[in-house]
């Protein structure tokens, strides 16, 4: 089948690779309003040359396409989204889905409408050691959910790398996988919010954005959760990433450490390096949990499964962010609107 990506930069590279590579879907065209980035973006993921657009109607009308990924920046994904799916094309959208429950809802509407798959792009439901945790909950192997507690943050490295960031946050860009992952592996809604911002350090860049969020969440059980999210981690940092989990159940509990676990250690004259190793660099094959995750994709188009996450899925974390920041504008809890 014929597949084409909207959004050439981090992760529309990633998207890039992973359909250039997989058996089973040929990239017929990459969209991005900056040509030159694309053509980079093209150059250097994938094993052929490849058509390039600026146009989203000529794009559209590529001979075959049948599936589109949309890896726009966070706060750009619901117009190229709504006019993929409303095309009829199989669509798959980088996490978030959308950054209001409006943008989200009618991205469900026009996937409907058009009659294709909709899929939101969670790929820590494929990382091992969240698929771990999932499993023991499913498994009844820590008993009653109670407690979770979730950290993922960058290094002001990060922050300062995305060129829109001042149009994002960490909470977009990170909460928005680890509310979907608590929400997964406890098998509930989060359905009230009470949380906090810090500003101030980014603004200081130029960057206008928060530093942090602090947010305190429950879930449909009563179980609590405790999300932690920094775009201010120092750029001395051994990882870019910081990634911790935890769950505490009623007979047992999970940790998890994906980033500082020292699995690996480089040390050199100036610096101690914790290297990745759930997702390896850029390599000739289908390698780590984020590429899985695009496989999965194709694999659902193909009918050979379901989509990992769902639209209603991305809808609902979206309400969660979006309660979030009422919570943080209002002072006090909020229930997450239903959806």
């Amino acid at each position: 089948m014929k597949f084409g990506v909207i959004g050439a930069g981090t992760f529309g590279s990633r998207h890039i690779q992973a359909f250039d590579r997989h058996p089973d879907a040929e990239l017929v065209g990459v969209l991005d309003l900056n040509r030159e980035l694309a053509e980079n973006a093209v150059a250097n993921f994938a094993t052929s040359p490849v058509p390039v657009y600026t146009d989203i109607d000529e794009f559209l009308q590529i001979e075959g396409l049948e599936a589109v990924s949309v890896a726009t920046p966070d706060h750009l994904h619901a117009a190229p989204a709504i006019a993929v799916a409303k095309a009829g094309k199989h669509l798959l959208v980088e996490k978030p889905l959308a950054t209001t429950v409006e943008d989200a809802k009618a991205i469900l509407a026009a996937s409907r409408e058009g009659g294709g798959l909709l899929m939101v792009d969670f790929h820590n439901r494929v990382n091992p050691p969240f698929v771990d945790a999932y499993q023991a909950v499913r498994d009844g192997r820590v008993g009653d959910v109670k407690y979770v507690y979730a950290r993922l943050s960058n290094t002001v490295t990060i922050a300062s790398m995305i060129k829109w960031a001042s149009s994002s946050s960490s909470l977009w860009f990170l909460a928005s996988h680890m509310v979907d992952i608590a929400q997964w592996i406890v098998g509930e809604r989060i359905v009230r919010v009470t949380a906090r911002q810090l500003t101030g350090t980014l603004h200081d860049r130029g960057i206008e954005t928060p530093d942090l969020f602090v947010i305190l969440a429950e879930f449909e059980s009563g179980a609590l959760g405790v999300f932690e999210h920094a775009w201010i981690l120092p750029a001395g940092n051994p990882s870019n990433t910081d990634l911790k989990f935890e769950l505490l159940g009623s007979d047992g509990a999970v940790h998890i450490d994906t980033t500082h676990n020292r699995t690996v250690e480089i040390h050199t004259a100036d610096a101690l390096q914790y290297p990745a190793v759930l997702v390896p660099p850029y390599g000739p094959r289908m390698t780590g949990f984020v590429l899985d995750a695009l496989a999965q994709f194709v694999d659902a188009v193909h009918g050979r499964g379901d989509v990992l996450a769902t639209g209603e899925e991305g809808l609902q974390v979206t309400a969660v962010l979006c309660a979030i920041l009422d919570s943080i504008e209002a002072g006090e809890a909020v229930e997450v609107e239903a959806v």
